[in-house]
């Protein structure tokens, strides 16, 4: 499964120590343990990763371990300057989402953020070729951490070894790994 995590959720699916990880705890599970791959990429989400420099270790050793892959990033900039010239409403500030499900065809988003869903998921912002994604927002959505939605372009996905995945889930917790 490749899943989008929008920024305002990072330390929910990657620290242990959030009041509400366990309803993000099954995306950690699936990138770590499981065939799960994260997807961001574009200006806009750099500068909001950025302001999250704690999770940004666990996202680099990911990202080393081929669990993350990077949109191109002025591809998603050119979409998000056309998606936002299709939808304009006050609480539609998340126009990168669309842009990087577009480019990388990632059918899964996981957000605490449940303002955006209804304009994030307009199939009018989509072209033919493009599926409307899903959005993951608690645990009650673990059913769309499946490869079916995942593009072929993306796979084969693969699971990391197990010493990787310790590591990993030591700096989930707060540990040096």
């Amino acid at each position: 499964m490749a899943i989008i995590i929008d920024a305002n959720t990072i330390p929910s699916v990657f620290s242990s120590k959030e009041s509400n990880h366990s309803d993000f705890k099954p995306v950690f599970d699936w990138i770590v343990s499981g065939k799960g791959i994260m997807i961001y990429g574009g200006t806009k989400y750099l500068e909001e990763l950025s302001k999250l420099e704690k999770y940004l270790r666990i996202i680099r050793l990911l990202r080393t371990l081929k669990k993350v892959h990077l949109g191109c990033c002025s591809t998603i900039d050119d979409i998000q300057k056309v998606v936002s010239t299709k939808i304009k409403h006050k609480n539609f500030d998340d126009q990168h989402l669309p842009a990087i499900v577009i480019n990388t065809k990632c059918r899964v988003i996981c957000s605490k953020d449940k303002k955006s869903i209804p304009f994030v998921t307009n199939s009018k912002l989509y072209p033919g070729n493009v599926k409307t994604p899903v959005y993951y927002t608690s645990k009650r959505n673990a059913k769309l951490l499946s490869d079916k939605y995942v593009d072929e372009s993306l796979k084969p996905l693969c699971k990391i070894n197990v010493t990787s995945q310790k590591q990993l889930a030591k700096l989930k917790n707060g540990n040096e790994a």
